[in-house]
This record gives structure tokens, C-alpha cells and sequence, in this order.
């Protein structure tokens, strides 16, 4: 009994050390994330401007992957919110006509086959009427992590 008291007071004391050396390598709050501020700011966003064009104006954006869905490259101040009652998109990008022709600067993009019931109709598939749900409008911002990634197949 006397044996197991000495060597259970031993790996307590061997513990507290440990301890306390560990407390000395601590990282600090301000190396913990992307911001290199300390975790308990609680930092303002910062305000950013979006395209100002308006539709038919500004250059398509590229799509980060093959399959991603296209970024909006115009402002959509006076089109949200999308309801199924009120869809400005659909006024400009439900052209199913447009499907497959090259397209010149200023037409609008045509809404894919996969978004149609009907290509033929041009009836909208009204699971995807929610058009924002998908594409967002880009923001003119700097990077915060500069990324090397290429997608395979492009330059």
C-alpha cells in the first residue's frame, strides 16, 4: 500500500511538471487564424463595392471549375429578393433559343438544359427559380489567401 502511494505522489508530481511546461509553449491568440489578430477582436467587416455595370456591360466572370456555377457579373440591387411570383432573371436568361450559339458581348448567358422542364417551351424548371441559391454577384476585393490552383485543362 505504502509502495503504490510513493509511486502514484511520483507520476503526480511528473504530471504537474508537464503541465507547467506545456503552459510555457502556448501559442498566442494572435497566430491562431488567417487575420493574425487576436482571437477575441471582434473586428468590423469591411465595406466593398460590387460590379457596378449593369446586365449586358461587364465581362463574364471565370468559373473557378468545370462544373461550377457561373458568378454574376452585373449588380442585382433591383432584382432581389427572387420569389417564384418575381424572377428578373428569368426576363434576360430563360432564352433556350440561345442554347449553343456563340454568344456576342452583351447578350445575356442562357439558362442551361438542366434548368428547364421544357427547352423547347422555355419553361423553367421552377426548383432552381432561386437563381441566387447558386450564382452570387462578386465583390471587388483583394485576396486573403493567395491560392495556386489551376484547373486541369486550362492555363
Amino acid at each position: 500500500m505504502r509502495k503504490s502511494l510513493i509511486v502514484s505522489l511520483g507520476l503526480a508530481s511528473i504530471v504537474s511538471v508537464s503541465v507547467a511546461a506545456l503552459d510555457d509553449q502556448a501559442i498566442p491568440d494572435d497566430a491562431l487564424g488567417l487575420s493574425k489578430t487576436s482571437v477575441f477582436d471582434i473586428p468590423d467587416p469591411g465595406v466593398f463595392d460590387y460590379h457596378e455595370g449593369d446586365p449586358g456591360t461587364n465581362e463574364r466572370l471565370a468559373t473557378s471549375y468545370h462544373t461550377a456555377p457561373p458568378m454574376i457579373p452585373h449588380h442585382i440591387n433591383d432584382m432581389v429578393p427572387i420569389t417564384r411570383e418575381s424572377n428578373l432573371c428569368k426576363d434576360c436568361h430563360v432564352q433556350p433559343d440561345l442554347l449553343g450559339v456563340k454568344l456576342e458581348p452583351g447578350m445575356p448567358v442562357p439558362a442551361p438544359r438542366s434548368h428547364y422542364v421544357n427547352v423547347k417551351r422555355g419553361q423553367l424548371y421552377m426548383g432552381r427559380y432561386n437563381c441566387v441559391q447558386c450564382h452570387a454577384p462578386q465583390a471587388k476585393v483583394d485576396v486573403l489567401v493567395k491560392s495556386t490552383f489551376k484547373q486541369p485543362g486550362r492555363n
